[in-house]
């Protein structure tokens, strides 16, 4: 139950390789309007006696109501996690890069109702790319969204194939030269 200590969590984030706007963001610099209330530090949980799951120290990005989004190395990579402080044992690992991170919180905003500009605006501010697919694959999948479970489904299942793409540069390059069906 580590957590990386207060007064280092920007240099760990900074170590650990995250983007500039998400170091930004988890500092409490709000780049878009979009972000306020869901993606902006400083957290204050997990500095605050809130109990945090096992595993490799932890460096909190920002809470929201009980919930922490967190980063953390393991033996084969980053994880992006999110826990409960009221039941850390049962994290969720949401990403292993940061673009498959953003499709998790671009989905919330999305569910929010946000006009698609300002979601433009927003995926621009933290270099997010993958916005029109997450918007067109949400389309496509709607009509199967019809529980928490078929959701979590498909959520899971695309966030796995931006991980890939985001961890391997040329495949995005070998997808785009591939004949469309």
């Amino acid at each position: 139950m580590a957590v990386v200590a207060q007064d280092q969590r920007m240099a760990a984030l900074r170590e650990l390789g995250v983007s500039e706007a998400m170091q930004r963001l988890a500092s409490g610099d709000c780049l878009q309007e979009a972000f306020r209330g869901c993606c902006l530090g400083p957290p204050l949980y997990a500095y605050r006696g809130a109990a945090v799951p096992e595993g490799p120290a932890l460096v909190p990005l920002w809470d929201r109501d009980s919930r922490v989004a967190a980063v953390w190395r393991q033996h084969d990579g980053l994880a992006f996690i999110e826990f409960s402080i009221e039941d850390p044992g049962a994290f969720e690992v949401l990403a292993r890069t940061e673009q498959g991170f953003w499709i998790s919180r671009f989905d919330f905003l999305y569910e929010r109702d946000l006009a698609i500009e300002t979601l433009q605006q927003a995926a621009e501010s933290v270099g997010f790319r993958f916005l029109d697919r997450h918007l067109a694959s949400r389309e496509a999948a709607e009509h199967g969204l019809t529980s928490f479970a078929a959701h979590r489904s498909w959520l899971h299942a695309l966030v796995a194939e931006i991980d890939r793409e985001a961890a391997d540069p040329g495949l995005s390059a070998r997808a785009a030269r591939r004949p469309s069906p």
